[in-house]
């Protein structure tokens, strides 16, 4: 009976010795882990630098472009409309006119025709 009750007291003894053994490989993973996380933070952070040193390359170029075609355009005096005294009288057309009698012959003319009909 003493045998069998040393017996787990022995292997919670070698548990324990073999225990923190055991944790450095884990402890060593971890670090690696860490590591490439933080290079591959790293590398992203470089990436995202060098997108936006591009952008801003082509905005530099786009500008720089942009400045060139506005200092090698031909200078061109600008046209201004104002109107001439002569368009503005021809603005008024006269309408044919057609007396009250002739509209009212017309119109019971039109009525006897359309009464005929029925």
């Amino acid at each position: 009976m003493v045998t069998l009750m040393r017996l787990p007291i022995a292997a919670l003894l070698a548990l324990s010795v073999a225990a923190p053994a055991a944790a450095q490989p884990l402890s060593s993973q971890f670090q690696l882990d860490e590591l490439r996380a933080q290079q591959e933070a790293a590398q992203r952070r470089l990436i995202d630098q060098s997108n936006q040193l591009m952008a801003l390359e082509a905005r530099l170029r786009a500008e720089q472009g942009a400045a060139d075609l506005q200092r090698s355009a031909p200078r061109v005096s600008e046209l201004r409309y104002e109107p001439s005294v002569r368009a503005a009288a021809v603005v008024t057309p006269a309408f044919p006119s057609i007396s009250d009698a002739a509209l009212a012959e017309s119109n019971r003319r039109v009525q006897a025709a359309a009464g005929n009909r029925r």
